[in-house]
C-alpha cells in the first residue's frame, strides 16, 4: 500500500467514478483503475462495487475511506509543516463563510490579510453557514466563518462578533412609524425568513415559541440579502442582523424596531476541524480575527462556550 494507492483510492470513493476522479487528478483512467485493482489485490478485498458507471464502497472500502483520508490528511499536514518553516507567509488558504459575513464583516479584513501576505492563494468559499459547516467537518476547507450552531462536533468554534437581529419593515409599513413592538404585533403580517434549517430560524422560531406565538411565515429564501431586498419591494416583513439593514434603515428604505419581548442575537465566528493543524497562513488570518475581535469590544474571541 502506497501514498498513491491512498489518493486514487479517496478520490474515487468521493467522486464514485473512476473516470471523473482520473480527470481531477490529471492522469488516465486505466493508471487509476490499476492501482485500485493492485491495492485490492493487497488487501485481499473488493473495496468497490461497479454499478453502471459509478462505483461504490463496500463495506471493506468504507473502513478504508476513514482511515485513508486521515493518512492523507496527516500527510498535506506534514508537508504543510515543512512549508511553513519557510521565512514568508505564503501558501494556499480556503475559507467558507455566509453571504452576510462576506459582505458585512469580513471586506476590510480581507484586503488586509491580502495586502500584509500577498504571496497567500487566498481561496472563498460563500455558502450558507450550515453548508460551511459540512466542508469543515469534511476537511474541504480550512477555517469557516459563520453563524456558529449552539452544537458542534469534532469542530473548535470561537466567537467572534455579537450580531443582534431587530424587526424591520419597509417604508411606508403600518409599524414602521413605531420604535418598538412585541412578537405577538407582527404575526397579523406576513414574514420572510431564512429556511426552516437554518440556526437562524430555529432561534426566531423559539422566541415564538416561548409566547405561545408562531411567526406568519409566507416566504423562505436561502441568503439575508435576498430577504432584504423582498422586503423593500414590500412583500412581507422580517428579523433580520441590524448589521444587515445599517444603509437601508439610514435612507429611509427600511425601518428597524426593536423587539420589547425577546432579545434575538446571533454569535458569528470560526470553526475549524478539531485536531487539524493550521497552517502558517491560517494562523495568521486568525490572527487578524482576534484584532478585529479585540477592536469590536473586549472578550469576543473566545472558545464557544457550546462548542463540544
Amino acid at each position: 500500500m502506497n501514498f498513491y494507492q491512498l489518493l486514487y483510492f479517496s478520490r474515487v470513493a468521493r467522486t464514485n467514478s473512476v473516470s471523473r476522479a482520473a480527470e481531477e487528478l490529471n492522469i488516465t483512467q486505466p493508471a487509476v483503475s490499476k492501482q485500485i485493482l493492485a491495492l485490492e489485490n493487497e488487501l485481499g478485498e473488493r473495496l468497490f462495487d461497479r454499478i453502471g458507471k459509478k462505483v461504490y464502497l463496500t463495506r471493506a472500502g468504507e473502513t478504508l475511506a476513514a482511515r485513508a483520508d486521515r493518512i492523507l490528511q496527516s500527510v498535506q499536514e506534514a508537508r504543510t509543516a515543512v512549508q511553513d518553516l519557510s521565512a514568508e507567509c505564503s501558501g494556499e488558504l480556503i475559507i467558507g463563510t455566509s453571504d452576510h459575513i462576506s459582505i458585512h464583516r469580513l471586506p476590510d479584513l480581507l484586503k488586509a490579510f491580502i495586502t500584509a501576505y500577498p504571496k497567500v492563494d487566498l481561496k472563498l468559499r460563500c455558502h450558507r453557514s450550515e453548508s460551511v459547516l459540512d466542508l469543515v467537518e469534511n476537511n474541504r476547507v480550512d477555517l469557516g466563518v459563520i453563524t456558529l450552531p449552539k452544537i458542534t462536533k469534532n469542530v473548535v468554534a470561537k466567537t467572534v462578533w455579537h450580531d443582534p437581529m431587530s424587526l424591520v419593515v419597509p417604508a411606508g409599513h403600518p409599524l414602521a412609524a413605531r420604535r418598538t413592538a412585541s412578537l405577538k404585533d407582527t404575526v397579523a403580517y406576513g414574514m420572510i425568513l431564512v429556511e426552516s434549517s437554518t440556526t437562524t430560524r430555529k432561534e426566531i422560531e423559539d422566541a415564538y415559541a416561548e409566547k405561545g406565538l408562531a411567526p406568519n411565515v409566507t416566504m423562505e429564501a436561502g441568503y439575508i440579502e435576498t430577504i432584504k431586498s423582498l422586503v423593500k419591494a414590500g412583500l412581507g416583513i422580517s428579523i433580520l442582523p441590524e448589521k444587515a439593514v445599517e444603509l437601508e434603515v439610514r435612507s429611509g428604505t427600511l425601518a428597524r424596531l426593536r423587539l420589547r419581548d425577546a432579545e434575538l442575537a446571533r454569535r458569528l465566528g470560526v470553526v475549524h476541524l478539531e485536531g487539524k493543524y493550521l497552517s502558517r497562513p491560517a494562523q495568521e488570518f486568525l490572527r487578524l480575527l482576534e484584532q478585529q475581535a479585540r477592536a469590536d469590544g473586549p472578550g469576543r474571541l473566545r472558545k464557544s462556550e457550546c462548542a463540544d
